[in-house]
């Protein structure tokens, strides 16, 4: 009977990879939330059942996918999704820290995502990348209300272009958080162990990152338009990203000792996230609080 359940539940867990992974592809808006649950369920077989079970639920629903919608959506499933699931699944099955299943797995998503630009390179002849730029600036410069605000068009795009890398790595980062976050929130329901999550407010970042956020400024002030200028600039994208997440924790932390509604310490983060100024100020904050620490220095307060 124990030979037959991981079978039984490997075969459904493939269906419902097949079923959110198609949803993902004709939802329109909804499938792009539903994509962050493709790789559930393989990580939840390879928890409970093992890598053999979880990368043989990959092949078949790929194999599926490759009957319903092609060779393309098949390699993307697989490539895309799949290995991420099966990653993340290894990774907390062996009780991994917390910041090693997110390092670690950040780093297996973008793999993968370079992966398979290089496929639809290879197969269609075209990067993604590019034909995803061209169509951001087609669409900005018909944009009204974007084309007054925004007036070189090119030069934003440009700025992108430049900055790609970075981008990656971050839709990387949130990749494995969000499928982290689910898997946990779902695995608390199931009985299915996972490392526990320290509260928000205790978010730390490790010190390194400030010798990345000085060195990515080193090589943007000598590299100019070199090479090692446009890694100054992807490390700063980066690292002002990490610091903005530390100052956001940092100002819950003290919001916790003054308002008891957790609900109102939720919405005074969001509107202050997406204030320009403020978030610029909030990552600012984040960097100064990796060297001196302001919680420690709160509890004296």
């Amino acid at each position: 009977m124990r030979n037959i359940q991981p079978t039984v539940e490997g075969a459904f867990l493939a269906a419902l990879t097949v079923i959110l992974y198609l949803a993902s592809i004709y939802l329109p808006v909804l499938g792009v939330l539903v994509s962050f649950l493709c790789p559930l369920p393989v990580m939840f077989l390879v928890i409970r059942w093992g890598i053999r079970i979880g990368f043989l639920a990959s092949i078949v629903s790929s194999l599926l996918v490759l009957g319903l919608a092609g060779l393309m959506q098949a390699v993307t499933c697989l490539v895309g999704f799949s290995l991420l699931g099966i990653a993340m699944g290894i990774t907390i099955r062996k009780r991994y820290a917390l910041f090693e299943i997110l390092a670690l797995n950040t780093g297996v998503s973008l793999l993968s995502k370079l992966a398979l630009i290089g496929i639809a390179l290879v197969v269609v002849g075209k990067n993604p990348l590019t034909e995803n730029l061209r169509f951001l600036e087609e669409t900005l410069k018909r944009a009204p209300l974007v084309s007054q605000s925004l007036p070189n068009v090119e030069s934003f795009v440009e700025l992108v272009r430049l900055v790609v890398p970075a981008l990656l790595i971050v839709a990387s980062f949130l990749d494995t958080v969000f499928n982290f976050l689910l898997g946990w929130w779902i695995g608390k329901r199931l009985g299915v162990s996972f490392p526990d999550i320290p509260p928000f407010s205790e978010w730390r970042l490790p010190r390194s990152v400030i010798w990345a956020f000085a060195l990515g400024w080193m090589f943007i002030l000598f590299g100019g338009s070199t090479v090692f200028g446009k890694i100054g600039l992807n490390l700063q994208v980066v690292t002002q990203l990490l610091f903005l997440f530390q100052g956001l924790s940092l100002v819950y932390y003290f919001l916790q000792k003054h308002i008891r509604s957790k609900a109102i310490r939720v919405v005074i983060l969001v509107l202050l996230l997406f204030q320009p100024l403020l978030s610029s100020l909030l990552s600012l904050l984040g960097m100064i609080d990796v060297v001196f620490d302001f919680r420690r220095l709160g509890t004296k307060w």
